[in-house]
């Protein structure tokens, strides 16, 4: 009996020496995440300590549940939405899996947190795009990617990628495209063209610089209808998205919403040597800042998904000269969003040969055009046109320089091909879905070893829809450790916690 007592106390004893070794080992393990895969995953059926729950609260409805405790969801009743994820270690890729109901959303994005100007900086990608998957093209597609093609040519996505480089009549959405893009008989204009309707607040546009300077005069006004002061930040990007120039405006010295509005002032954007190449010009500013008038020596000026038309008698008792003639927009736009704040600009909008009634001020309208592009015709000004997409003020004026890179579906009549790595989401019991969403983690913005994703449809708070969602998967990759990667990160890790 002894002999037994005495092993089972050298047992003991090696148990209570060995095990913090053992349990040490295994959270190095696990936290230095040594196969380079982790999976975490939120069911809403209790707090999870690696993936948070939805925020804010205000835009959620309660989590509910079935009679039997198996199941659990909350419904996203305003957008957009939040949440982060733990990242215990630096990974290369995040796949999103998220298992949702959605009926009359045509768009349902999910954003990753990027590092940028801005804390509201986000790369997005569809989770689900009703247009798309209404697309009547056949398609071949496998884990990589979806190929749409408007006629039936490859047999798979590796014959189309061998001759991608070749090819000119196929445009990319969330795909990779390594081609810049370009226009082969583009001309400088030699004499300045002015657009002198007057927009209102915040607007970008494309334009296109070859063997000539990048030359601009914008007329801006300050309405001064609020209080406070209104800046204006003029900002140009190269076609790899690198800011390369900045002007800011101060305040005119009214401050008052009693205050007149400013007389005008003309600003001056003029840069020489540029390569040639797509520039992104962004006119950041609040909606009291008006441009009167834009005049430029560039050929082509297309605007990125928004324009606020202001050539009203609702602004009569601050600008003088206003342009009440209609408005014709050439858009490119998919899916297109109207707005008006006041009675002056309730009115019937035409698109084609269609018509919209804007009826009510404080309200979005939306509308799918029967055929892209389309034709706006706005009567009364004073309304905004919204959406993702591309808008000119003319034919003439109008370049999509987004074809290698589509942010939506456009102008696919001019295409032959339309590759994505989206895939249309996959329909399970009770109508419920579930789709993946992949992200490269090279520019994101990690605070306090945690990422955060938004979820967003832009037209739920419109259509008072809403959003059940059921699970959140987050799967983390990146290259497993070496021996001599994980000897090194476990003496760092001891180290730190030790």
């Amino acid at each position: 009996m002894k002999i037994f007592f005495d092993r089972l106390y050298s047992i003991s004893r090696l148990i209570i020496i060995v095990s913090p070794f053992v349990i040490l080992g295994w959270l190095i393990k696990n936290d230095l995440v040594v196969n380079g895969q982790i999976v975490f995953k939120y069911d809403f059926s209790r707090f999870s300590p690696v993936i948070t729950e939805l925020f804010p609260a205000n835009r959620l409805s309660p989590v509910y549940k079935t009679a039997d405790n198996h199941s659990y969801w909350q419904q996203i009743e305003q957008e957009p939405v939040y949440f982060e994820t733990r990242l215990p270690q630096t990974f290369d890729q995040a796949v999103v899996e998220i298992t949702y109901k959605n009926v009359q959303q045509p768009l349902i994005q999910l954003g990753l947190n990027t590092l940028g100007e801005t804390d509201w900086n986000y790369a997005f990608k569809p989770l689900e795009n009703q247009l798309l998957d209404r697309l009547n093209w056949p398609k071949i597609e496998d884990d990589r990617a979806t190929l749409w093609q408007k006629q039936k040519k490859y047999l798979s996505l590796d014959q189309f990628l061998d001759d991608l480089d070749d090819l000119s009549d196929f445009a990319a959405y969330n795909y990779p495209v390594d081609r810049k893009f370009k226009l082969p008989a583009y001309q400088p204009k030699n004499d300045y063209a002015i657009f002198d309707k007057t927009l209102r607040g915040y607007h970008s546009f494309y334009t296109y610089i070859k063997n000539e300077p990048l030359d601009f005069i914008f007329t801006i006004q300050d309405m001064n209808r609020s209080e406070g002061h209104d800046y204006l930040s003029i900002k140009i990007y190269d076609d790899r998205d690198i800011k390369i120039y900045e002007k800011k405006i101060e305040d005119d010295g009214f401050i008052s919403k009693l205050d007149p509005a400013s007389l005008p002032l003309d600003i001056a954007v003029y840069l020489e040597g540029l390569t040639e190449g797509v520039y992104k010009v962004i006119l950041d500013c609040e909606d009291e800042i008006f441009f009167r008038q834009i005049k430029t020596k560039q050929r082509y000026l297309t605007f990125i998904d928004r324009l606020y038309l202001v050539d009203s008698p609702e602004y009569s008792d601050g600008l003088v000269g206003l342009n009440y003639k209609p408005t014709v927009v050439y858009s490119a736009m998919p899916r297109l969003g109207f707005f008006t704040a006041h009675p002056e600009g309730l009115q019937h909008v035409g698109i084609n040969k269609g018509v919209l009634e804007v009826k009510e001020t404080h309200q979005n309208y939306y509308l799918t055009p029967q055929k892209v592009p389309s034709i706006i015709y706005v009567e009364k000004n004073d309304l905004k046109i919204f959406g993702r997409g591309l808008l000119a003020l003319s034919e003439d004026t109008y370049f999509n320089p987004e074809i290698y890179n589509l942010r939506d579906l456009t102008e696919l009549n001019s295409i032959n091909y339309l590759i994505t790595d989206y895939h249309t989401p996959q329909s399970i019991e009770d109508g419920w879905k579930r789709n993946t969403v992949k992200f490269n983690l090279s520019n994101a913005k990690i605070i306090n070893r945690k990422l955060k994703f938004v979820i967003s449809a832009t037209e739920l708070n419109s259509l008072h829809d809403k959003i059940p969602i059921k699970e959140i998967k987050v799967s983390f990759s990146k290259q497993p450790l070496s021996w001599q990667e994980f000897y090194h990160k476990a003496a760092s890790y001891v180290k730190k916690k030790f």
